[in-house]
């Protein structure tokens, strides 16, 4: 898939994954939910009264991100709607091992379909690029 087309793309593309007998959606997240979900995660620890991350609590920081981040991730496969309503249902869902699994296909999936994960342009193709965008957008 060439990078105009992954850019089209965009969180349209939805991988689906199995999980202990269940298909489940992957969507690719925007710039937009990586913010919400460390929000969110801050959020969470404030609730909590824990007011800085350190070297104690670090970890559960990382692992209140992850879920946050698949709770922005996981879709119904045919329709794109939310696995679940709530992060607090999927937390009480997931082991460690369905986490990591999960964690590990979302990241494959980004690399393969995310306009930009792993891509190097040569110059002649970004002015091929370019042009194609130039000439689209005179034609609006």
């Amino acid at each position: 898939m060439n990078l105009l087309e992954r850019l089209r793309a965009g969180k349209s593309v939805i991988k689906t994954v199995t999980l202990n007998g269940v298909d489940l959606g992957l969507r690719l997240l925007s710039e937009n939910d990586y913010l919400e979900a460390g929000l969110a995660v801050i959020d969470f620890f404030k609730a909590r009264k824990i007011d800085d991350v350190n070297l104690a609590n670090s970890d559960l920081f990382e692992d209140e991100k992850t879920i946050q981040l698949l709770f922005r991730a996981l879709v119904m496969p045919g329709s794109g709607d939310p696995v679940t309503e709530s992060v607090l249902l999927l937390r009480k869902s997931l082991d460690r091992e369905d986490k990591a699994y999960l964690i590990k296909q979302y990241l494959e999936f980004e690399k393969e379909y995310s306009p930009m994960a792993g891509y190097n342009m040569a110059e002649a193709e970004f002015e091929a690029l370019f042009d194609t965008l130039k000439k689209k957008r005179q034609r609006q």
